[in-house]
This record gives C-alpha cells, structure tokens and sequence, in this order.
C-alpha cells in the first residue's frame, strides 16, 4: 500500500498539518498519511531536502510526498510533482527538487494552470491532497500536470576540503538534540587516509578527536562523534542534549583539523 507523507515548516503547535490530512480523509478515508517532519526550520528547502533524501526511498512504490514549504506560486511561479524511482514528489519549485535529485534522476511535471488559483493562501490542502489522492488512486500524472523542467535550481551545502582540513556545517538538529552536519565518513574517511590523526571542532572550542560507533561509547552526559545511520556526521551526547548544552544549531560551523 502506497502511503502520502507530509514534510512542512509548520511546526508542532499548528494545526495546518491537520489541515492537509483532514482534506485527505475527506475524500480518501482509506489514506495512509505519515509526517516525515513538520518542524524544519522556516522557509528552508536545503533541510527539508536533507530529511527527505534519508527517508522516502523506505516507502512503498507509487507513495507521493507533499512539500510543504515555501509554496507562495507567485514567487516561485509553478508547482511540481516529480517521479523518481517510483515515488511522487509534490511542491513549489523554489529549488528543493534541484537538492532532492542532485544525483538521482527524475522526470518533472508542471501542474496544469487550470488546476491552480494565484491567490490560493493554503495549496498544500486545496491543491497539493488533491493531486496525491489522484496518484495514490493511480491515475496519470498527465491528466493534470505536462511534462516539463525545474526553473529555480540551488546547490547543496557542501563541506570544504584542503589539504588539512574539512570545514563543513550543522544541516538539522533532529528531536533527540543530535546536530547532523553535511560532512559524509566518505568524505572523512578519504582525507584521513593521508593523515594519522585529528579533531573536530564545534560550539565553544570543543574539540573530539574521536569517532564512537554508537551513542554509549562515551559516559553519559559527555559528547561525542560519529557516523550515523545515513552516513553523516553528527555530533551527540550519551544520555544528553547536545544541541542545547553545546550550542549547536542549525547553520554553525563544524571544522575537523587534520594531523600528520
């Protein structure tokens, strides 16, 4: 059974998540509707790319997944389901599908204009369910939408690499106040090669110069690195929150230095 996710700025204190999911079940009771997260930071389609890229693929073929993200059509001039690998993707096309299919590929589709009204303050319900509940029912994504082209493309925030280092930064603070940064063990694992030792740098001068393979390998209360699940780097503390105690958010630096 294909399901329908829902990835929003809207927080956990709103109701417009609800919202969404109500016009679902209007007209589809039999909807299977998961928020992947409603909490990415405002208007940021770099961290609602980054969460999607390490879920959706977990999901049932034909499933579609609503971005729900800076949708205002007049700035961003159309709405776009993309089709990847058997999955849907609906949103407005201010960059996120560029960060999304990066290094997958996809085709992309142009939703009809005749499905949309300029002035629609809410499309992630009055327009964006509507084009879910028709794919989940299997109808042609060309009965409302013509094959076409993304317009608004941006790049992914990728770490800097030299010859002694690799400065990268915090994308998501996840519910467990875990910072995850851009910094792949790819990425790591290539420059240790060449080099014996090294630290990584955060919040306030702290420094690991260590990598766990789990969240016990250090004393509860103290932070620690690794690699998670997804490959990237992040920075914890056993039985603790990181984010919060260290200062760690969004957007702040993490350098790892390089030792011969």
């Amino acid at each position: 059974m294909a399901f329908i996710t829902i990835t929003s700025d809207y927080g956990n204190n709103s109701p417009y998540s609800a919202a969404v999911k109500g016009a679902i079940y209007t007209q589809l009771p039999s909807a299977q509707i998961v928020d992947i997260s409603n909490m990415v930071t405002p208007y940021n389609v770099l961290q609602a790319a980054y969460l999607l890229k390490q879920v959706v693929w977990h999901y049932p073929l034909r499933s579609v997944h609503l971005i729900c993200i800076d949708t205002n059509f007049a700035s961003n001039g159309q709405y776009i389901i993309a089709e990847s690998d058997g999955q849907y993707f609906i949103g407005a096309d201010n960059g996120i599908f560029s960060l999304l299919f990066e290094k997958t590929p996809a085709t992309f589709y142009a939703i009809k204009n005749e499905f949309i009204h300029e002035n629609d303050l809410f499309p992630e319900k009055n327009l964006f369910a509507f084009m879910a509940i028709q794919l989940i029912n299997g109808l042609p994504v060309t009965n409302f939408a013509d094959k076409g082209e993304i317009k608004n493309i941006k790049q992914s925030l990728m770490p800097v690499i030299d010859d002694s280092q690799i400065r990268g930064n915090i994308v998501f603070v996840d519910g467990f106040d875990n910072a995850i940064t851009n910094i792949s063990k790819t990425v790591f694992e290539e420059k240790l090669a060449t080099k014996s030792t090294f630290k990584i740098f955060f919040s306030r001068k702290l420094a690991i110069d260590y990598i766990s393979l789990n969240y016990n390998d250090a004393k509860k209360g103290s932070e620690l690195a690794l690699f998670n699940e997804s490959g990237f780097l992040e920075i914890a503390m056993n039985a603790g929150n990181a984010g919060q105690l260290l200062g760690l958010k969004t957007g702040a630096p993490i350098n790892i230095e390089f030792y011969d």
